[in-house]
């Protein structure tokens, strides 16, 4: 079969419905979403989590392969350092504070990132932090 595109989106496990954010992305390829919403959220009923990435590969026939990735990584610092909110003004309004260990067992568990070094993601996670108002401690 002939790739036409990938898709990459972030959404809710087990909560799609054919309008917007999803709709106008998908509708844009000719996906059928209300077959797309009930076939991904079969997929997904069984994840715990706030959003999944997802990768949607569409070939020429219209067809599609639903391809279910990990949680976001704002959502598992979220979980980890039990906020319920980030700062609306990071630099600014910091919230929370965080030391190298927890940055370090981040970067150890989310190591997606299979051809970059660690150093590399512990940076990542670390701008992260940054941008939404999490404090550095070294």
């Amino acid at each position: 079969m002939i790739i036409k595109s990938k898709l990459k989106l972030i959404i809710k496990p087990g909560k799609a419905t054919p309008t917007p954010p999803i709709a106008p992305i998908l509708g844009q390829y000719g996906i059928n979403l209300m077959n797309f919403c009930t076939k991904f959220n079969l997929l997904s009923k069984n994840i715990n989590c706030e959003f999944i990435h997802v990768k949607i590969i569409l070939f020429q026939d219209l067809s599609y392969e639903i391809l279910l990735g990990n949680e976001s990584l704002i959502s598992y610092i979220k979980k980890i350092l039990k906020i319920e909110k980030f700062s609306k003004k990071p630099g600014i309004e910091n919230k929370e504070s965080t030391n190298f260990e927890k940055i370090n067992s981040i970067a150890t568990y989310r190591n997606i990132f299979e051809k970059k070094k660690i150093s590399s993601v512990r940076k990542m996670i670390l701008g992260t932090f940054i941008s939404v108002g999490i404090n550095y401690d070294k």
